[in-house]
Parts: structure tokens; sequence; C-alpha cells
């Protein structure tokens, strides 16, 4: 938290894992302070006008309790205010607004205007969201003020004191003196106020003017001093139509002697720019007469910028989920079941990202070829949008009628594919790998099997025995799609074993922000050792609970095959023995 107008120097941002995405849009704010915190209370990132901004180290302040934060340290009793305003609302409780000291790296004590809120995912919180402004200022500004009113009607009654006792020299003397003291009171409150002031006769010409009010309106106190303020600064509305003297709430107040309150005023100032002001005009008495208004006013060009930002922000989260539900919806229909082919058993997992993370292109596919072949693919298109999601449902689109259709090897379908997806002009980066599994051709009694895939630049699928040990199944480099219809393909085959499980899947399994490709398929074959003779369906639930036990920042899809011998019946774990119309 800094103090008001002032200027937080430009960091990297630094913040803990977990920070949402949208948080960025408030790291460079320069009018707010803000911070994002677990349900917890543990602080996992503030902008640069909170930590920075107020002297602090941001490694110093992330990671703890917010109430334990140095903002809070110069009170044991604001530390507990905020703690207890803190679980209230982590706890599902109403966002609470208050006004609270809060004290800088230099044990500088301030004064906030301090909001905090839950952000929810659904039904489940998420992160806790502490705003504010600092006031500090502006409660001082308000203190003079009311000084400087006080001292008026002091140094009315000293007047009215001095009259009457004018006879009296020594009365007069102390009169004096009193009087001296209250307007060198209102010469400083005119001085430092952030406010502009102007003082006003009955015909509207400036008496006095503050110098906040010569900055902010660019005019020389010597250009406004006699003259007419509507004619010399409010002269237009914002739109740029006249502004008629007698609606403007300077002469509402001259005319009825009642103190006005505008919010929507326009000043302009001596370069011709507009300035949104909010503006209060009180009425001046003396001996019962009214002599003038007093006109204060206030530069809303800040607040109206935050008011809009957060109009912008709003509307991107809007249009941000209603894009994430329409490649939901998308994705999901075409994740279709498998089929459960004569002693194969095929299992898939399909899981979305993070509800704010952004949308996935991730997709699977498992089907039947007309010889009873089974095919298997798996892929993952460039890109987070509505835009990766349709091109996802193309792609597999011309794969699956391709592959079906042709009983070329996988190597030779993908060219076909890549060839009619430049055909029909649905260009997308992806990348992915097509499986056939089928018998060999020259022992057709035994039941051996074969695996025959190509990878087109996807992470090589992995095949795990029994015994709990992992074989990955790499093969020399080839190109993603959508770079060169006419790129080297190529088949590769291995004989698959009775009993042994093939798992194809994407990198959202495998790959986080903290650890790259080969560490993740590291850990997903830690994570298989124990599972080799583990359930199919089973055996997907405890990898995705060891790898993903939340959602992540990426989809994930998984399709995994287990072998069992074709010379005994069935087993019961595999499920029926479903199969298209016209296979056998």
């Amino acid at each position: 938290m800094a103090e008001a107008g002032g200027a937080a120097p430009t960091t990297e941002d630094e913040a803990l894992p977990g920070t949402p995405s949208w948080y960025s849009v408030l790291h460079d704010s320069a009018f707010m302070f803000a911070s994002v915190c677990d349900p917890q209370g543990r602080l996992l990132t503030s902008n640069l006008l909170a930590v920075e901004g107020c002297g602090f180290d941001r490694h110093d302040q992330l990671g703890r309790l917010f109430w334990d934060t140095g903002w809070w340290a110069g009170s044991a009793e604001v530390q507990r205010e905020v703690e207890r305003s803190f679980r209230a609302v982590a706890a599902g409780g109403e966002p609470v607004r208050t006004t609270t000291p809060y004290f800088l790296a230099d044990g500088t004590r301030r004064v906030a205007d301090f909001t905090l809120q839950l952000v929810r995912e659904g039904e489940k919180p998420q992160y806790l969201l502490a705003t504010g402004m600092d006031i500090t200022d502006r409660l001082e500004t308000e203190r003079t003020v009311a000084e400087a009113r006080a001292a008026g009607a002091e140094a009315s009654t000293l007047r009215q004191v001095a009259a009457s006792r004018a006879r009296d020299l020594e009365s007069l003397r102390e009169t004096e003196a009193k009087l001296s003291r209250a307007l060198a009171i209102s010469d400083r409150v005119l001085a430092n106020v952030a406010d502009g002031i102007y003082g006003l006769d009955a015909g509207g010409r400036v008496e006095f003017v503050n110098p906040a009010a010569v900055r902010l309106t660019g005019h020389p106190a010597e250009e406004q001093l006699g003259n007419d303020q509507h004619a010399l600064i409010h002269h237009h509305r914002t739109d740029g139509s006249p502004y008629p003297r007698e609606e403007c709430p300077v002469w509402r107040a001259l005319r009825t002697g009642r103190t006005v309150v505008s919010d929507d005023e326009t000043f302009w100032r001596r370069d011709g720019s507009a300035m949104p002001v909010e503006m209060v005009v009180v009425p001046t008495v003396e001996d019962g007469v009214q002599t003038g208004v007093v006109v204060s006013f206030r530069d809303l060009t800040e607040r109206l910028a935050a008011q809009r930002q957060a109009a912008e922000l709003e509307a991107l989260a809007l249009r941000a989920a209603s894009e994430r539900a329409l490649s939901d919806r998308l994705q999901q229909s075409l994740l279709t079941p498998p089929p459960e082919p004569d002693h194969l058993q095929i299992a898939v997992r399909y899981r979305p990202a993070a509800h704010e993370a952004q949308v996935g292109g991730d997709w699977y596919d498992a089907f039947l070829q007309p010889d009873g072949a089974t095919m298997l693919a798996i892929g993952d298109v460039v890109g987070h949008d509505s835009n990766a999601a349709a091109a996802m449902g193309q792609l597999r689109g011309l794969l699956r009628a391709l592959a079906y259709a042709s009983d070329a090897g996988p190597a030779e379908t993908l060219t076909r594919v890549e060839h009619a997806a430049q055909g029909l002009a649905v260009t997308t980066l992806a990348t992915g790998v097509l499986a056939r599994i089928e018998r060999h051709p020259d022992e057709p009694v035994s039941g051996t099997r074969l695996l025959r895939w190509s990878n087109a630049g996807h992470p090589p699928p992995l095949l795990l025995a029994p015994d709990g040990s992992v074989t990955e199944l790499v093969s020399p480099p080839e190109l993603m799609f959508g770079i060169d219809p006419d790129a080297r393909r190529t088949d590769h085959l291995l004989v698959l074993p009775d009993h042994h499980t093939l798992l194809l899947f994407t990198d959202g399994l495998v790959e986080r922000r903290d650890i790259d490709l080969d560490e993740g398929t590291g850990r997903l074959r830690e994570a298989l050792a124990d599972l080799g003779s583990t359930p199919l369906e089973e055996l997907l639930d405890t990898v995705l609970a060891r790898l993903v036990p939340d959602a992540g920042a990426d989809d994930v899809a998984i399709v995994a095959v287990r072998t069992f011998p074709e010379d005994r019946p069935r087993p019961a774990e595999a499920g029926p023995n479903r199969l298209p119309p016209g296979l056998d």
C-alpha cells in the first residue's frame, strides 16, 4: 500500500504458484493497491503500488499470512482486526469495506479505504482479493477544511466582539491577535489542500484561488482574480455544447443561498482540455447577507479511468466465460466413448483445465476399422481459445474419416490428413500420435498383436508391463501437423504382449510451469510403477490423482489399452464385447 499519488517502482511481477491469471491486469495500477491471498490467508501476490510503493521487499512479504505482513506490523490491534475480517470473509461472509490504518516500511502510519472480498469458482472459494486506496491526504483535507470553517466562524465572532468593544483597547488587541491566527490557519488550508478552492463574490467573480486550483486548471492566479469564473473555466459542457450560466451549480447556490453538490461537471483547462470534476458550492454569509460562495472541486480523471478499467475487466471476464463454455461444449461433443473390441479393453479420460485457465485443444479417439483393427489417436492443437477448439474438431474429423476408410499405415494416413487439411483450408498447428493394433499377418492363430504407430511431434506413448516396468516408445522426431504436408512420416512396429497396457496422453498430464517434459515423464513412470496389474479404469483414476489432483492450466486427455490372451474367455473387467454393426 502506497501514499496517494506516489509512483511505484517498476519491477518484474513475482507471484507464488496458484496466483490467478486475471491478477496481471492489476499489477501496474498506479491508483489502487491490490493483493491476492488463498483462503487460508497466505499472500500469493501484491501489485507494485502495494509492495515496492510502500518500501517493502517483495520476497519478504509473499507467502506470509496476510495479517502478519508489513502493512499491519505497526499495531497489534490493527493486525487482530485485519485477521478477524479476513477469516469472516474467507468463511463465506459478505465483503468487508472499512477505513483502517496501515504502515509503510519506514514505520509511517497511513490510512486506507480497504476492501476484502471472496472470489469464488462456482460454490468453491478460491481467492481473497484485498484492494484499497490511500485516503490519508483526503482525511487531512477534510480535517483542515473543517478547521478553516471553524476558523472562519471564529473570525466572524471576533469581528463582532471587536466592534462591540471598540472602547476597550486591551480587548481590541486580543481580538485582532485571534483574528490574525484564524486568517493564518485559513491561508495554510488554502495553500496545502489537494482540492481546488475558489472564493467568488456575489457576481461570480474570483476573489481568491488556492494553489491547487491554479495547478489543476493551468490558469495563473493573476489571470483568474477579478474575472468571471464560469466564463473562464466552466463555459461548456463535456460534449462541447454551451453551458448556460443559470444552470451552473455556482449560480444556483448564489441564487438560492443553499449548498449545491454536483458530481458530474467539467472544467476546462488553459490548454483547452476537459477535466471531469465533482464540486461543492457553499454560500458565504456576513452579517446575515450572502456575500458570495466558496467552491471546492476535485479532479475525477483517475477515478473515472478506474471505473472504465473495472468495466472493461468485467466485460473481458464475461467474454472469456462465454468462450470457455462454447469450447467446452464443442470438446465434450467430440469425446465419444471408446469401442470394446474382443480381448482388448480401452479406457479413456478427459480432464478440462481449471475454469479460469484458457481453453485447450486436446482430443482423443478410438474406433475399429472394417477389417477389425483397432485405431487409436491422441492429439493437441496449438493455441488456447475457441478457434483452437474448433480446429481440433475439424482435424479429428478428418483423421477419423480417412483412417476408417483406408487400410494404409498410420504414417501414410497422417500424410493424407495433412493434404486434406491443406486443401480444405484447415490451417492449424497440432501434435498427435496415430496407432493401429492389428494381428500378426503370419501368425493368425496365435493371436500375436502388433502395434503400428506414427508420431507427429507428440509426447511418445508408454507401454506398461504387469511387473510395473515402463517402456517409452521413443522414435526419431518428426514434424507436427500444419508445417509441411510432404514432411517425412514413419511407421514404427512393436509386438504388443498380453497383459500389457498401452498409454497415449497429452502433455497436460506431465508438463507444469515448474517442471519440464522429461521430468514430468519421469514422474509418470514413478506413478505407474505399482499399477502394472491394477484394473484399467482404476489405473487411470490413480494416475490422475497422483499427477493432476486438481485442475491445472492445461487440458489432459488419455487413451489406455489393456491386452488379454485371445485363447481365453474375455475377462469381466474388460466389459461386454461391444462392436459397431458389421464387425465380428
